[in-house]
C-alpha cells in the first residue's frame, strides 16, 4: 500500500491556509454575495452541512472508510440542501442573482465531489486524497473571490503606506 499520510497531512495544512486559492486567474475579491434573506439562510445551512461532511471525510479518509466518503461525497454532490428546499420563485431568484463565475466554481466543487466519491469506490487512498484537495481548494477559490466578508482571511493584503 502506498504511503499516503502524509498526503493527509497537507491536505489539512491546506485546509487551514488559503494556499492555491487560484487568486492570479480570479478578479480581486470584496465581491461578498448580496442575496435575499431567505436564501442568504438556506445557502449557509448548505454550507455549515458540506462543511461538517468534509470534515467527516478527513477521518474517513485516514480510517479508509471508504463508504462513509463515498456517501458523504454523494450528499455533497446532490447538494444537501440547497435542491430540496427552494421554491421556484427562489430558485429563479439564485439564478438571477449568482455570477457567472460563482456557478462555475459550484459546478467544480460538485464535480470534484464525485470525483473523490469514484476514488473511495475504488478504495484509491492517493487519488482520494488528491480529489480530496482539489475539493478544499474549490472551497477557497470560491471563499476567496464571493465571502472575503464572511472569512477576512481571504481578504487582499493591503501594503502599508509608505509616506516617504
Amino acid at each position: 500500500m502506498k504511503n499516503w499520510f502524509p498526503a493527509l497531512v497537507v491536505i489539512a495544512s491546506i485546509a487551514a491556509g488559503p494556499a492555491g486559492t487560484g487568486a492570479a486567474d480570479a478578479p480581486p475579491p470584496d465581491r461578498d454575495l448580496r442575496l435575499p434573506p431567505d436564501l442568504t439562510e438556506i445557502l449557509r445551512a448548505e454550507m455549515r452541512e458540506i462543511a461538517s461532511g468534509v470534515q467527516g471525510v478527513t477521518l474517513s479518509l485516514a480510517t479508509a472508510d471508504w463508504k462513509a466518503i463515498q456517501d458523504t461525497s454523494a450528499r455533497i454532490r446532490a447538494s444537501y440542501i440547497m435542491e430540496k428546499q427552494l421554491t421556484a420563485a427562489q430558485a429563479r431568484e439564485l439564478e438571477r442573482a449568482l455570477p457567472e463565475q460563482f456557478r462555475l466554481l459550484d459546478a467544480e466543487f460538485h464535480q470534484r465531489a464525485g470525483q473523490l466519491g469514484a476514488a473511495a469506490a475504488a478504495k484509491d487512498a492517493e487519488l482520494a486524497v488528491f480529489h480530496f484537495s482539489r475539493l478544499l481548494e474549490s472551497c477557497s477559490r470560491c471563499h476567496s473571490r464571493y465571502a472575503t466578508g464572511r472569512f477576512p482571511g481571504f481578504a487582499p493584503v493591503t501594503p502599508p503606506d509608505h509616506g516617504h
